[in-house]
């Protein structure tokens, strides 16, 4: 296979999807045309593979997917992982339990489905955004069925703003060597969540595997986001794009600020209009 002139890696909600979650025209017409100028499009995203595949195919996007923050390649075309950074089960069990003695809903996410408690169910339209997966136990650290070796590619627990940073804390301490572990608000939904991904897993990180692997340098890879979840990626490619509406944070990491919000769309037509135009130069 030739090398493609460049990779191009896009974020899903607040950058490629609008807020409605509509994928706006101009930006479906611009990745379906991005192969004929040599550009290699794949999506970047925190969602699971089944909340990931129903766009990439609907795209006709044949590079592999960057999923579940960088816990994740999967193969667009049977959905399957090709390679994966896992969460070890002893430290999700642990994690799990942790997470219940806080006084939060926990959480499971493998590859392509959510486990929880039935507590859990109340967060469904939420977690549809991961993946419309969603698997109920009645106790979620004793459910033997996502226990398998090297399933686990995150645990998150939703709750009260005290009991999340109480249970981030202790995660912090007892998993530092093992987890990264962050907080942060879930706005609409009256609540906080903690997250714990393996240790150094991110986006930039699996992108960096996935550009190596089809032979495109650093420089030649370019990234769309929005949150802080993107800075992984930012960092690594040689330009990076925050869409209009991106906190400062994530404005002040990219190389290009985009005109375009998540609430118009055309961040994506923008974005490729740019790399053309600079390739041409």
């Amino acid at each position: 296979m030739i090398a493609p002139r460049f990779l191009l890696a896009i974020d899903m909600d607040g950058t490629l999807l609008r807020n409605d979650k509509s994928i706006a025209p101009v930006d479906a017409a611009a990745i379906r045309g991005a192969a004929a100028h040599g550009i290699a499009v794949t999506l970047a995203t925190g969602r699971l593979t089944t909340g990931t595949l129903p766009t990439a195919r609907e795209l006709g996007l044949s590079v592999p997917l960057v999923c579940a923050d960088g816990g994740l390649l999967i193969d667009p075309n049977t959905g399957t992982p090709i390679y994966r950074r896992a969460v070890p089960t002893h430290r999700a069990v642990t994690a799990v339990q942790a997470l219940s003695a806080h006084g939060l809903i926990p959480f499971v996410f493998l590859a392509d489905a959510i486990h929880c408690e039935p507590s859990g169910e109340r967060y469904r339209s939420m977690l549809d955004t991961w993946s419309r997966d969603l698997v109920i136990h009645p106790s979620l650290a004793a459910a033997e069925e996502w226990q398998q070796p090297d399933n686990v590619a995150l645990t998150v627990g939703l709750g009260p703003q005290h009991n999340v940073e109480r249970a981030s804390q202790h995660l912090r301490d007892v998993h530092a060597d093992a987890l990264d572990t962050v907080h942060f608000c879930l706005g609409g939904y009256d609540s906080w969540a903690v997250r714990s991904l393996p240790f150094g897993c991110d986006k930039g990180e699996m992108l960096a595997r996935l550009a190596a692997r089809i032979d495109v340098p650093p420089m030649r890879v370019a990234v769309i986001g929005d949150w802080l979840n993107d800075l992984g990626m930012f960092k690594y490619a040689g330009r990076s794009f925050a869409m209009g509406q991106a906190p400062d944070v994530v404005r002040l990491a990219a190389t290009d600020v985009l005109r375009s919000t998540s609430a118009t769309g055309g961040g994506v037509a923008e974005a490729i209009d740019a790399l053309l135009a600079s390739a041409a130069s």
